[in-house]
């Protein structure tokens, strides 16, 4: 039936996951021999094994199976035998074979077969080309190791080769713990036939038990299961983890487990900032656990931005006291929220829902903020997670971290980048109240991949447990499939981990506005390669609502990311949009910097209105400002022309003064107007129409700050701060 041949060897790998620590017995070879002919499984040394492959017209229970029908055609490592697994009758041109043996009930250790490779003629090296093997081991459908192996003479006997798993190109794979071995090859080799499959079934260690406050054999580890009869208040890291008794996990405390996590009946509850964080895509988890959630300090009137860690979370239970008609999906093609859930909704994998606070917190001025908490109980997420993603407007799309631990946005948005670009993302911040139906600050930060975060105390691209966002994506795949977002635990991290470090770094600075010392938000400026000055998806991103606040702008966009170019250009220049929301004295500050803007460039902020230049490196600048929408006052420079410019030229020179509680102002032009605020802000006195060159008037006996506001009718404005005595 097989012919012998020489083949020549060479050897190429890559492999991944860990190698497992057991209690071993002795190898074990499986001739075959006393296997039922085409049969789909085999018992060795008393342990039942299954074939398992691709079904056919002819094999409706797959393609590979044990082969007796060539008496003589075997080979058992030693002498020629009887037996084997193949696919024969099943071989035909362009085949790509691939069968597994998968054990039933416990794990395994492989040291080596043998393998009979041929095209579907039973043709061999040299008429045909050796293709290249592809050897899985697995468990529980996890690939645990991977070795690539082109077959060639040096090993061949009786038209076999030997596939020795303790030494591919010097790396051995024996000693990895499976349950699966999965063998795979590609036309021209259509046949594939197996004997001598040595083996050793792997004894698991006992499980170790925390009770009484100590382990029944030591820590957990990797390897080794836990089970806890109380509650256990340490980090934790096991095989796999059962619950046997009411446990609450600590703020702080992240429970490891590679494989699946069971709770069959009890109480088991993870406080606020305990993790739960799991490494096998396919574990399986039983029964209930509750994950709590705490929200930053919120009035009635804020919305929560949240995504269930669990399956199984009804969405108006998590917030029974808010409204029901308060509870929001995001809608792409609207670009909006719709308040489209009913009271049998649950929360899906991933899904990113938002709701009002609830009904009886207090309103803003009425009294303080409250924490909200909020309680996810359910079968705890992991693995593989899908959201289908849509552009049938801008592409915004609430998606949510879909697990009970943080995970890494970098990691999301790289392993998604072959199927879709996620240009940037929006997450909802709580920073600034509602005040008479009004957001007082942009409490939307946003993230760009190529240029980082819009809020420059936002360091890390960790996404908390329960945490929606809003990703902007575009399909690159082709034809009738949908876009889709995955997560899958390679992304899932712990809370204390920061995703990645520059040994150079990009030459960028945020701005902030501020209104009596608290940022309303940020704006970032940066210069990187592949950036330009017009505006680029992937550099630059608008906010996803001009809500009080500074931005940066491009061709009469406000942004709060900015790209400007791959290099610093010291002649570059651009405009500054501020939004205001009440009238009074207000802050821009240079809140950080990197790259050539840390090593002292300066930067020139220039008030067009007042005619002032002040560099933000050295400095804040403080002004006073209406309410309203101002894109024409503010320009950003490098090189400051305006230097020389006194607040107003020599023809319209201002002086004011107090005396005897009398403010005396004087001007070369004459003076239209006169506005007077206190440092809360507030308007104390409007004299309009003077229509004079000098003007005076009371104020306040007590010793008192203001701010005087001044304009001329040939379009001057300049502000004085004056004490009142």
């Amino acid at each position: 039936m097989k012919k012998n041949l020489l083949y020549f060897k060479f050897t190429f790998l890559f492999f991944f996951g860990f190698v497992f620590s057991f209690a071993q017995n002795l190898p074990y070879i499986e001739d075959f021999e006393n296997a039922d002919n085409g049969s789909y499984s085999f018992v060795s040394n008393g342990k039942l094994f299954k074939i398992e492959s691709s079904a056919s017209v002819d094999y409706a229970q797959g393609t590979f199976r044990v082969q007796g029908n060539y008496p003589g055609t075997g080979w058992n490592g030693l002498t020629i035998d009887n037996k084997y697994i193949d696919n024969d009758g099943a071989a035909g041109f362009g085949v790509n074979p691939s069968f597994k043996i998968k054990s039933e009930g416990f794990n395994f250790t492989s040291q080596n077969f043998y393998l009979f490779l041929a095209d579907y003629n039973l043709q061999q090296f040299p008429l045909i080309m050796p293709a290249p093997i592809t050897i899985n081991g697995k468990e529980n459908g996890t690939v645990i190791f991977t070795a690539l192996y082109i077959p060639l003479n040096a090993l061949m006997t009786n038209g076999y080769v030997q596939v020795n798993l303790k030494n591919i190109n010097g790396m051995n794979y024996s000693n990895y713990e499976i349950n699966e071995l999965e063998i795979s090859t590609s036309n021209p080799t259509n046949y594939v036939g197996l004997d001598a499959f040595t083996w050793t079934e792997v004894t698991p260690p006992l499980p170790t038990i925390w009770e009484n406050g100590v382990w029944s054999d030591g820590e957990p580890t990797a390897t080794k299961d836990a089970i806890l009869r109380e509650s256990y208040t340490h980090n934790l890291t096991a095989k796999s983890l059962i619950f046997e008794a009411n446990v609450v996990v600590p703020s702080g405390i992240t429970y490891t487990v590679v494989n699946n996590v069971d709770n069959p009946s009890n109480q088991v509850v993870f406080e606020n900032g305990a993790y739960l964080i799991q490494q096998n895509d396919n574990a399986i988890n039983v029964g209930d656990i509750s994950f709590k959630r705490q929200s930053k300090p919120i009035y009635r009137l804020e919305t929560l931005d949240w995504s269930s860690p669990v399956f199984g979370q009804n969405i108006f239970a998590l917030s029974p006291k808010t409204l029901q008609n308060r509870f929001y999906r995001y809608d792409e093609f609207a670009n909006n929220w719709i308040a489209n859930i009913n009271a049998a909704d649950f929360f899906q994998k991933g899904e990113y829902i938002a709701f009002r606070a609830p009904n009886n917190f207090n309103n803003y001025g009425e009294g303080v903020s409250k924490i909200f908490e909020g309680t996810f109980t359910g079968i705890p997420n992991n693995g593989f997670v899908s959201r289908v993603l849509t552009k049938n407007n801008i592409g915004n799309n609430a998606i949510g971290n879909p697990y009970p631990s943080p995970i890494d946005l970098k990691k999301v948005i790289s392993s998604n980048s072959a199927m879709l670009t996620i240009s940037k993302v929006f997450v909802w911040t709580h920073k600034k109240p509602i005040v008479n139906g009004e957001f007082t600050g942009d409490n939307w930060i946003v993230y760009s991949d190529e240029m980082g975060w819009s809020d420059p105390s936002i360091t890390s691209t960790a996404i908390d447990v329960g945490q929606g966002f809003i990703v902007q994506a575009e399909n690159k795949l082709q034809g009738p499939l949908p876009m889709q977002l995955f997560f899958n635990n390679s992304m899932r991290v712990t809370a204390n981990e920061v995703v990645s470090y520059k040994t150079i770094e990009d030459d960028k600075f945020w701005l902030s506005l501020k209104q009596n010392n608290e940022v309303l938000n940020s704006t970032l400026v940066g210069y990187k390669e592949g950036s330009a000055k017009q505006y680029e998806n992937t550099f630059d991103a608008e906010p996803m609502q001009v809500y009080p606040g500074i931005y940066s702008m491009i061709d009469q966009k406000e942004m709060s990311i900015q790209g400007r170019g791959a290099k610093f250009d010291e002649k570059d220049q651009f405009d500054l949009a501020i939004k205001i929301l009440t009238a009074g004295n207000y802050t821009i500050s240079l809140a950080k910097t990197n790259g050539i803007f840390k090593q002292g460039q300066s930067i020139y902020l220039i008030d067009k209105e007042l005619k002032k230049s002040i560099d933000l490196s050295k400095g804040d600048y403080n002004f006073l400002s209406d309410k309203g929408y101002f894109k024409d006052r503010f320009e950003i420079v490098y090189e400051n022309n305006l230097l020389n410019t006194n607040e107003l030229n020599g023809k319209n020179k201002i002086i004011v003064y107090t005396e005897n509680h009398t403010v005396h102002i004087k001007s070369a032009e004459k003076i239209k107007s006169v506005k007077v605020y206190n440092l809360e802000g507030n308007l104390v006195k409007n004299i309009s129409s003077v229509n004079t060159f000098e003007t005076h008037f009371e104020l306040s006996n007590n010793t008192k700050v203001y701010i005087i506001w001044i304009e001329c009718y040939n379009g001057t404005k300049i502000s004085k701060k004056i004490t009142v005595k």
